[in-house]
């Protein structure tokens, strides 16, 4: 019961490490990792390389940590300033003069005059 057990594990497992080669390109079992699991001989030596692991993901995690407390108090500002700009934007009324209708295209040819582009209503009002 036991093998059959274990050759169904087996089949998970490389199913899933060829459905992540193919996603990804890399090849679990070429990695130094593997490579160095499959030559530990001891229990202590699966230990040692798995407590290697956890140590260097904590410095990554750590690393990372310190972007992340780096850019936070800028994401806040921006926000602050979105929110500003936001709410002003909110109360301002258009003014338009009559007759004249801004922002409307109603010709393929638009007026250019200087750095400018105007675009007016061509319909009479």
């Amino acid at each position: 019961m036991l093998t059959s057990s274990t050759s169904t594990i087996r089949l998970i497992i490389d199913a899933a490490l060829a459905d992540y080669t193919k996603l990804t390109g890399t090849d679990l079992s070429k990695t130094p990792f593997a490579i160095a699991l499959e030559q530990s001989n001891s229990l202590d030596a699966v230990l040692q390389l798995l407590h290697e692991r956890e140590k260097a993901f904590k410095e990554y995690r750590d690393d990372d940590r310190k972007l992340i407390n780096c850019l936070s108090p800028t994401v806040k500002v921006v926000q602050a300033f979105s929110n500003i700009i936001g709410e002003a934007v909110s109360q301002v009324k258009p003014h338009m003069p009559s007759g004249d209708s801004l922002l409307t295209v109603t010709s393929s040819d638009p007026l250019l005059t200087g750095k400018r582009l105007v675009c007016r209503d061509r319909y009479p009002s």
